[in-house]
């Protein structure tokens, strides 16, 4: 370990990484639950296995946010949206916003009035 170099990957990099940080997801939990967090993942994903998906969003639903889990199997695939069962399942980001944003910031709109 190299403190000096400009590539040192220090603990506190580590940590603001670390998807299921409990201290940090505590702390946004008390700074901001107005997020909503939706999520595709394949029961095949070879990267990460579907239930440390759900144990996560599982998490954050007990933490008080808005989550949408949507788990893909072979049925779900239409080529367009859901091409594969790979990670990220072959959705481009273009369609994944397309569908998606306006769902979200209509929630959004509606917890403000």
């Amino acid at each position: 370990r190299k403190e000096n170099s400009p590539y040192f990957f220090n603990n506190e990099n580590y940590f603001i990484r670390t998807l299921l940080n409990k201290d940090h997801l505590i702390l946004q939990s008390q700074k901001n639950k107005n997020i909503i967090y939706v999520s595709y993942h394949s029961d095949k994903d070879p990267l990460t296995p579907a239930n440390f998906k759900q144990q996560t969003m599982q998490i954050l639903k007990i933490l008080g946010y808005d989550v949408s889990l949507n788990l893909i199997d072979e049925n779900k695939i239409d080529g367009k949206f859901i091409k594969n069962l790979d990670h990220g399942c072959g959705i481009p980001d273009k369609a994944l916003f397309r569908k998606e944003l306006p769902l979200m910031l209509e929630k959004l709109q509606k917890r403000k009035s």
